[in-house]
This record gives C-alpha cells, sequence and structure tokens, in this order.
C-alpha cells in the first residue's frame, strides 16, 4: 500500500470513528452531553467541539490561513450544532485528500499558535488527524464510564472487518 492510500484510509477510518462517537452522544441526556471532567477539553461537548476544531484549523492553514482559531462551544452550542458542521469541513478535507500527491505530502506549512510561528510538513498534519482523533476518543470514552455509559469500539480493526465483510 502506497502512502497516499495509508492517508486516505486513515481519514476514511476517522470519519467512521467520529461518526459512531456523534451517535453515541447524540443518545446521551443533555447534562450528560455537558458534564464537566478533569481530562480532555472538559465534557463529550467540549471534546467533540475541539475535534472538530482542530480539522478545521488545520485544513484552514494547509490552504494558507496561518491564523484561523479554534471552534468554540459557542459556535457549536449542541449536539445537533456539531453534526451539522462537521460535513461541511469533511467535504473540504474530502476534496483535498482526493487530490493528495507526494509533493503536497513534503511542502512546509506555517500555522501561528499561542502567537508564535510553526512550520510542518502536510504529512504530518494529515496523519496528525486521526492519532488526534483517536487520542480524545479515548478520552470520550472515559467520560462515557464515568457516566455509566458505553462508547461503541472504534478501533482499525474492527472498521478494516467491516470493509473486508462489505466487499463480499
Amino acid at each position: 500500500m502506497d502512502s497516499i492510500t495509508l492517508i486516505r484510509d486513515t481519514h476514511r477510518w476517522m470519519r467512521w470513528l467520529t461518526g459512531r462517537t456523534l451517535e453515541a452522544a447524540s443518545a446521551l441526556p443533555d447534562a450528560d452531553f455537558r458534564r464537566e471532567f478533569p481530562i480532555g477539553s472538559g465534557s463529550v461537548h467540549g471534546t467533540l467541539t475541539h475535534l472538530l476544531g482542530a480539522e478545521r484549523i488545520w485544513m484552514n492553514a494547509i490552504h494558507g490561513d496561518a491564523t484561523a482559531v479554534m471552534a468554540s462551544t459557542q459556535e457549536f452550542p449542541s449536539i445537533d450544532s456539531i453534526r451539522k458542521g462537521w460535513p461541511v469541513i469533511r467535504s473540504t478535507w474530502d476534496t483535498y485528500l482526493s487530490q493528495l500527491t507526494d509533493d503536497e505530502c513534503s511542502r512546509v506549512i506555517m500555522r501561528v499558535r499561542d502567537g508564535k510561528e510553526v512550520r510542518q510538513l502536510v504529512r504530518d498534519i494529515v496523519l496528525q488527524l486521526p492519532t488526534h482523533a483517536l487520542y480524545h476518543n479515548a478520552q470520550i470514552s472515559f467520560m462515557f464510564r464515568q457516566m455509566g455509559h458505553s462508547l461503541p469500539d472504534s478501533s482499525w480493526i474492527l472498521w478494516r472487518r467491516e470493509q473486508l465483510a462489505q466487499a463480499k
């Protein structure tokens, strides 16, 4: 498998993982959705908003907007607003990834974070997003368990098994 195919696959998996998490979060009572925890971005609501914001920030940086700011829970005040906001950024990512090349992966982009300029390869950005989603999904899983709920298995291996089963 070449690196571009792997990058595209990791993003397809990330969308599946996020979709499963959004479905589970949609079933939470609002008090649980907003319940504060000392991890992640403080709540399921805050952490999902953070994940959406990260995808948007990195896409903006790739397209030359180095100063994009993180999404806030005021911008996305409910699970419904998060669910409606995600397809907008995902559509942009889908278009971008469909045209991704090795040369583009080697391009250096600049972003401003905490008032400082940081530079990184596009390759590192596109790989950061799925690992970032997995990291925060684990935090959301912890939050769910603390509230007596469960998050569905969203492992890579389960996703690949489902992919193989659908290919039959």
